[in-house]
């Protein structure tokens, strides 16, 4: 009887404290509510070290490789606010994520900055006018300084030649004899070549300072709008023209900025299809994206003109049959007014950090 009593007292024993170790169990369960897991931050410390490194290896400047002028600086904010974060002990996991994510943008901007080599055969031609209209691109294009035609009366009766080539004149530096001034037809004639007509894609970037307004200052064409015109317009716009199909032409313009008078920039487009894009001192104005079509040239074999849109032989006035039909040229256009230096062409589409990296190793 007595070794009954023991074994149901420790039954009871046991029980209550199993009951008691439940009833705690279930309040800590609630008091607790869910663990939180610790924050990681190892792609944000991965990410980190990667950008700091690039960043110190960098260099700016405007050769192959280096970077925009100005970049750095904006790059090492990006790294800060990471590092921030990372050496932040109550940083949440969504700071962290956050913070990996904005760095990772902030890279591929930074390399976007970088100076990027363009191939010697995409440079198809190269008149730095330093004196003389000779091609430093290597293909050989040397041009030749061209008068005008001459008008007697109205411009129905213009016929002949005048004697004002193209005038030697300062550059944007101020340096004497580096660059051509152009007005009334003067015009540089760069011998035909198929390299100046590219079949997919095509950059032009020059220096233009205008004197005066015209409806059309040329400053670069290859039989104007049957082939491909680069000019100033009748609000002193940069205009483009390039002919896709015997029946489609697309003609389009920066739209902003208009260019004042008697001042340098570095004018550029690029045309590919589907994309135009104008830059004015290597910031990218405007791009079109309704322009369709390969450039295509209807008597291709026509000579490149600097500075007018015909080469002055095939003005033929008094017959009305130049070299499309169409007398253009006369006293409101036809012809580029003022100052013409480094003239650029590639087959390719530059980029906007290529077009930059021009810009900023030649402005004054």
């Amino acid at each position: 009887m007595k070794n009954a009593q023991i074994s149901l007292r420790s039954l009871l024993s046991s029980l209550f404290a199993m009951v008691l170790l439940a009833v705690l169990f279930q309040a800590c369960s609630k008091d607790d509510g869910p663990v939180t897991p610790p924050v990681d931050k190892t792609r944000l410390k991965a990410r980190l070290d990667s950008a700091t490194a690039t960043y110190t290896a960098a260099q700016e400047g405007v050769q192959v490789g280096q970077y925009e002028v100005g970049s750095r600086a904006v790059f090492k904010t990006a790294i800060d606010a990471a590092t921030t974060v990372n050496t932040n002990a109550g940083a949440t996991q969504s700071e962290v994520n956050n913070a990996y994510v904005n760095l990772g943008q902030a890279q591929t901007t930074f390399a976007s900055k970088q100076v990027q080599e363009i191939a010697p055969a995409n440079l198809v031609l190269f008149l730095k006018m330093d004196g003389n209209a000779n091609d430093a691109s290597g293909k050989g294009l040397n041009g030749t300084l061209k008068p005008g035609a001459t008008g007697v009366g109205s411009w129905t009766g213009w016929g002949g030649t005048s004697t004002n080539l193209p005038v030697a004149t300062k550059d944007r530096y101020g340096n004497d004899n580096r660059a051509y001034s152009f007005d009334k037809g003067a015009n540089i004639e760069v011998p035909y070549n198929s390299v100046l007509n590219p079949s997919k894609e095509l950059t032009i970037a020059a220096w233009v300072r205008p004197t005066k307004v015209n409806e059309s200052n040329y400053i670069v064409s290859l039989n104007r709008w049957n082939g491909y015109k680069f000019q100033l317009q009748s609000v002193n716009k940069v205009f483009m023209t390039v002919k896709t199909a015997p029946d489609k032409i697309f003609d389009r313009d920066n739209e902003s900025p208009t260019l004042d008078l008697n001042k340098w920039y570095h004018a550029a487009v690029t045309y590919k299809s589907g994309e135009m894009v104008f830059y004015i001192n290597g910031t990218p104005v405007k791009t079109w994206t309704d322009v369709t079509g390969d450039p295509f040239a209807v008597k291709s074999t026509i000579n490149l003109t600097i500075g007018q849109d015909l080469p002055t032989g095939l003005y033929q006035f008094n017959e009305k049959n130049d070299a499309d039909g169409n007398n253009f040229h006369g006293p409101w256009g036809g012809f580029f007014t003022g100052d013409i230096d480094e003239v650029r062409m590639y087959n390719v589409v530059l980029g906007g950090t290529q077009i930059r990296s021009i810009y900023n190793a030649e402005k004054p």
